[in-house]
């Protein structure tokens, strides 16, 4: 039987390698909203040619991470009010389902707990200390321990295309007083996970991301009230 595709051997490509970096800045909330992404400024960061760049470039736009202004230059979307708040209702639905099935499981939890604990305890500490950039690459990590473990791998992309688009605005969770609970959600999800509690698991998750959503909804646009389902 022909194969309709041959293998490819090898490291990932340059554009690859350019695209997961300029991915997870957005993601991280280390490109902030209106930046204009120049080809050539960013293959001198990277120390890459610029074509492969422009690929990487493309490819984020296809997936709605990035858009493209009137003379064709990508740019990161200025994320409205609106924008932000389908993007949190459809992670409130998502990651909590995720999050219970993980607190569900039969085996494996005190492992996925206890790297649940270790990766926040790093974002805490990041925090106490002022590195807000650690801070959200451990928060991210700590969300995606989870969503991998539930065992959902279309879930899981669904999310990382949400995380995309709300990307610009994590890095606003440590601006203008943010005040942690006192008890973090992120706790509460892993004790609900060692315990095997779907239900906890679930309404942690509920109330990080509600939380946190709050406080960035209200700098996006003083204005806007946040959902009833949000209280």
């Amino acid at each position: 039987m022909n194969q309709p595709l041959n293998r490819i051997d090898g490291q990932p490509s340059l554009s690859e390698r350019a695209y997961q970096q300029i991915r997870d800045a957005i993601m991280q909330g280390r490109l902030e909203s209106g930046r204009r992404l120049v080809y050539r400024t960013l293959a001198e960061e990277l120390g890459i040619s610029p074509t492969p760049v422009r690929d990487a470039i493309q490819r984020l736009v296809s997936d709605g991470a990035l858009q493209l202004d009137d003379r064709g230059v990508a740019y990161v979307p200025v994320l409205t009010a609106e924008t932000y708040i389908e993007t949190i209702n459809l992670r409130l639905t998502l990651e909590s389902m995720a999050a219970a099935a993980v607190a569900a499981m039969p085996d494996g939890r005190e492992a996925i707990a206890d790297q649940l604990a270790e990766i926040h305890e790093r974002v805490a500490r990041a925090q106490r200390e002022g590195r807000p950039v650690d801070a959200l690459f451990g928060n991210e990590q700590f969300h995606f321990v989870y969503l991998r473990a539930a065992g959902m791998p279309i879930l899981e992309g669904l999310v990382r295309s949400l995380w995309l688009r709300c990307g610009p605005s994590l890095r606003l969770v440590y601006n203008k007083g943010f005040k942690p609970l006192s008890v973090h959600p992120h706790v509460r999800l892993i004790e609900a996970i060692r315990k095997g509690d779907a239900a906890s698991a679930r309404h942690a998750v509920e109330a990080d991301l509600k939380y946190a959503g709050k406080h960035i909804l209200a700098q996006l646009d003083p204005h806007a009230r946040s959902p009833e389902n949000w209280d």
